[in-house]
């Protein structure tokens, strides 16, 4: 997070990764941080993540807006000198019905219906600073999809980290870079494949390093 200032996180729902975030930040000697800013939808997530916010010791870095992401980026688009980092783990299903069920929250959460990939990305062009990056939280199924709708918002897709529980399971998930295009070039994309657990049924290290600024049992090495 060094260099990071202001960091957007999209779809926050209770405030779990802007709190994570804002842990990681303040667990550096020296950081630079001045404002998560956290926008969920719902009235019930956004209730849900400033009563985590009032409650954490970073609630001065943080800031809950309940509305839509569309409607926030047209509102703050050239208002702003923008967001150095923007997180999200957006809408899980395209072209699906949603399904009956009574957590409202979770149901909006879990599918496309509010927040298409195309306005996704479209906001997410319009709030990142030049230098900024994006990381997000999507199905591997959705990879080539995505892919191909960000490129067309001059968005660069640089790595993609497939996710697997264990190497007896396909990796379901996967964690994406981006970063604005640059003009005239053609980016490499680097794709990689991490277990959660090992044999053992214990995190592999790799986790364990990605855990380290918030489990305190990985906080002082694997």
């Amino acid at each position: 997070m060094h260099g990071v200032k202001r960091v957007l996180d999209i779809g926050s729902g209770t405030g779990l990764l802007a709190l994570m975030q804002a842990q990681k930040a303040h667990s550096l000697t020296a950081f630079e941080l001045e404002k998560i800013t956290a926008v969920e939808l719902t009235h019930s997530g956004a209730q849900e993540a400033r009563k985590n916010f009032s409650a954490s010791p970073w609630s001065e870095s943080l800031e809950l807006i309940e509305q839509d992401i569309q409607g926030f980026a047209e509102e703050n688009y050239s208002k702003q000198a923008g967001y150095d980092l923007i997180i999200s783990n957006p809408p899980f299903f395209i072209d699906h019905s949603p399904t009956q069920q009574s957590d409202g929250l979770r149901n909006v959460a879990r599918h496309t219906d509010t927040l298409s990939y195309d306005d996704l990305c479209c906001s997410m062009k319009q709030l990142i600073t030049k230098e900024g990056s994006i990381y997000l939280l999507l199905p591997v199924v959705s990879i080539a999809v995505f892919s191909s709708i960000s490129k067309r918002h001059n968005l660069s897709l640089l790595a993609v980290t497939e996710i697997s529980e264990s190497e007896k399971h396909p990796a379901k998930v996967a964690l994406l870079w981006l970063k604005p295009a640059e003009e005239g070039v053609e980016p490499i994309l680097k794709k990689d494949l991490i277990y959660k657990f090992g044999p053992d049924s214990n995190h592999t290290p790799i986790v364990k390093d990605y855990l380290k600024n918030y489990l305190l049992r990985y906080s002082d090495g694997l």
